[in-house]
């Protein structure tokens, strides 16, 4: 292997979440704009750096947290302001008389020529697009979360490997600039 290379740790439920990381090309999350490619290297584990990786891997775990809140939270308010714009546009819509009754007087649609009037609105796309984006910025910062959530939980699962291996003699302690070896405990 190139040692320029990261030494990635397979398992089949990790490597989904990466790909599903990979699929998309940017997302924005509370105005920041992420690529795949800059976060792919983040979510690996390089197995032959786990002290580097453990020193890094919590605050991940903790800012991914609180942007896929914030995310969930902007894609909630999009939606409703959406529906806000919806209900608004669909009552001006079915206010506005559309023709004449044979009786003269005025005639209005009926709630499904209103519904069809404001989804041919230029304005009802652009809320569609709004919409859009904002759940897959969701759904996105959800995946990068859990990605670094499941390399936590796969640094400790190597660790613990590393340990055995070592016949007790090898931990990342919780200080992350430190790896302590421990001296075999032996019985006096």
């Amino acid at each position: 292997m190139n040692p320029n290379e990261r030494a990635i740790i397979h398992v089949p439920a990790y490597e989904d979440l990466i790909d599903r990381v990979a699929r998309f090309d940017s997302f924005v999350v509370a105005g920041n704009r992420y690529t795949a490619d800059l976060l792919i290297p983040q979510v690996t584990i390089d197995s032959k750096d786990l002290v580097a990786e453990t020193a890094t891997c919590s605050a991940h775990v903790l800012y991914w947290g609180v942007a896929a809140a914030r995310a969930r939270r902007f894609h909630s308010q999009v939606e409703a302001s959406y529906r806000m714009w919806r209900d608004r546009t669909f009552l001006e819509t079915k206010a506005r008389p559309v023709g004449e009754t044979t009786t003269g007087s005025a005639k209005f649609p009926t709630d499904t020529q209103a519904e069809k009037m404001y989804r041919t609105m230029p304005d009802y796309g652009d809320w569609q697009t709004r919409v859009a984006d904002a759940q897959e910025s969701a759904e996105m910062a959800e995946a990068v979360y859990e990605a670094f959530r499941v390399k936590g939980e796969m640094i400790k699962a190597q660790e613990k490997i590393m340990r055995d291996e070592a016949g007790g003699s090898y931990y990342v302690s919780d200080n992350p600039r430190q790896t302590v070896a421990r001296q075999p405990q032996t019985e006096s």
